[in-house]
């Protein structure tokens, strides 16, 4: 069965039953599977991408492709996160909310990445350099599950809106261009991997909403 927002506005996934919610995975030099989680009962999405290799970034990710979310339309991904002790907590790449039907290579979007152990969000997808980040926000603990939640406006303009908290406490806030027209699609787990060496993320309970706006009266 293929997962698609385009009938339902909600999709929940705890990784018990294997991966047949999602559309598609990306194992681009890595790999997805469910597997026991760590510290805790059932399983996890487990994530293992290799090292960068030249021009290529190793991708290990789940997908869901969604009705497209236009200007003023929101979306909310949550999930725990746990990354183990000996794998890199910086240049991983963890979620892009992207377009895969706007003609573009690349499929512009925004992501929400690690840089230095701290949640960014990047948006050089859509032609803007500037990352959104916060130095004072906390630094990601190795083997400790978080409870990761990302809330985005969907637009083209500056009244796009974003906000992520980590376990219930906001950590990063801004205002912007979230979009180049729509969103129609999410990417979860290690969506790339810049490092010179491999990476491991484990993914549990995601649940994404979505939201779109109400045409004129």
């Amino acid at each position: 069965m293929i997962a698609l927002l385009a009938l339902q506005a909600a999709l929940a996934d705890d990784f018990e039953h294997g991966l047949y919610r999602w559309s598609l995975t990306q194992q681009i030099g890595g790999t997805v599977t469910t597997a026991a989680a760590p510290d805790r009962r059932g399983h996890a999405l487990r994530a293992d991408a290799g090292a960068k290799a030249g021009d290529v970034v190793a991708k290990a990710d789940v997908v869901a492709r969604i009705a497209p979310v236009t200007r003023g339309g929101t979306i909310r991904v949550a999930f725990d996160l746990r990354i183990p002790a000996g794998f890199p907590r910086d240049s991983i790449q963890l979620v892009d909310l992207e377009c895969a039907t706007c003609g573009e290579g690349g499929n512009p979007g925004i992501r929400l990445y690690l840089r230095r152990g701290r949640l960014r969000i990047d948006r050089s997808k859509l032609g803007i350099r500037h990352a959104w980040t916060r130095d004072d926000a906390p630094v990601l603990a190795p083997d400790r599950w978080y409870r990761v939640a990302w809330d985005l406006t969907v637009s083209d303009r500056d009244t796009g809106r974003t906000r992520v908290t980590l376990d219930g406490r906001a950590v990063l806030a801004a205002r912007g261009v979230t979009a180049r027209a729509h969103v129609d699609r999410v990417q979860i787990g290690i969506t790339a991997n810049s490092n010179a060496f491999p990476a491991r993320v484990f993914v549990d309970d995601v649940a994404v909403r979505v939201s779109r706006p109400r045409p004129p009266s």
